[in-house]
């Protein structure tokens, strides 16, 4: 009788929500692919992403780490489509297994960092008060230093390492999704279904965890989308200042290290322009999709 005193008052209607909403999400795929660079994007994206899964398993990967001195700095010809490096190996196959370490770095680092900044910001924005202020505070302490500069100190403390390189990068990326989300949850609280969960005697964390937060997603996974862009950015800097992921692994980064001295940079540019190519193509297309994810899920939108 409660319940359905509640839904003639209206106060279940917010629960049916834009993002909750089947219809919305099918104006907002609509939407999406009508944004044609986002639609570019994902298309690049999806080759980069694709090529550098497959391309190692077709063909052996071991040509990416072996030593050949018979073909030291060979130029781009049919065996080796972009030459070889400096030890003879084959520099294509580095560009796609650095895509997978980079790729990787920025997918995992990004949901992490995401994952902890949600929980930071939803609890701060729905109990609010003291604890509001002393998570809040502490993040605003965080944003505070230099973001380059800290992870290469923790990156230093920890050691270089792919793994490490992901932890610095989550420790430290997490303050963007914290502060966003505590602003829609400070929104969304004050609708009408919350206040029905309340009179319910709803458990509070299931409220935020439940009812919340899913509604708070799509400006969310938006700032997760450049945080992945920012990540792999940060990965790459990482590797060619050698703190981030060490040779012989591949990655973009480490390969424009190797390939940043003066005769490389005059003599061979195909051992620097294919990574930093796919650095610039690989975060200009995670770009592109976050803004089409951003008109898409704007409930505001016009079709």
């Amino acid at each position: 009788m409660t319940m359905g005193l509640f839904r003639e008052k209206g106060i279940y209607e917010g629960a049916s929500d834009a993002f909750a909403s089947e219809g919305f999400w099918k104006k907002a795929v609509q939407r999406f692919f009508r944004h044609k660079l986002a639609v570019i994007g994902i298309v690049l994206l999806l080759i980069i992403t694709l090529m550098s899964i497959f391309y190692p398993i077709i063909r052996d990967s071991s040509i990416a780490f072996e030593v050949n001195y018979t073909a030291i700095n060979a130029s781009p010809q049919s065996g080796n489509i972009m030459g070889t490096d400096a030890l003879g190996r084959d520099v294509f196959m580095r560009l796609m297994l650095g895509g997978r370490v980079s790729l990787s770095v920025g997918l995992v680092a990004a949901i992490c960092s995401t994952l902890i900044g949600i929980t930071l910001g939803g609890i701060a924005g729905f109990f609010g008060g003291k604890i509001d202020n002393l998570i809040m505070r502490f993040t605003d302490t965080m944003m505070s230093f230099p973001f380059l500069v800290i992870c290469m100190v923790l990156v230093s403390i920890l050691g270089p390492g792919i793994g490490n390189t992901m932890l610095a990068i989550v420790l430290l990326k997490w303050t963007n999704a914290a502060r966003i989300t505590r602003g829609e949850i400070l929104y969304i609280r004050e609708r009408q279904f919350i206040e029905a969960d309340k009179a319910l005697g709803i458990n509070r964390f299931k409220t935020l965890f439940a009812h919340i937060i899913p509604n708070a997603l799509s400006p969310i996974i938006v700032n997760m989308t450049f945080t992945m862009a920012d990540t792999i950015m940060t990965e790459a800097s990482l590797s060619f200042l050698g703190l981030g992921v060490l040779l012989p692994t591949p990655t973009w980064g480490n390969m424009l290290k190797d390939a940043s001295s003066l005769v490389t940079l005059s003599m061979r540019p195909w051992l620097w322009i294919p990574p930093g190519i796919m650095i610039a193509l690989t975060v200009l297309s995670i770009n592109f999709v976050g803004d089409g994810l951003r008109d898409a899920l704007d409930p505001k939108a016009n079709l």
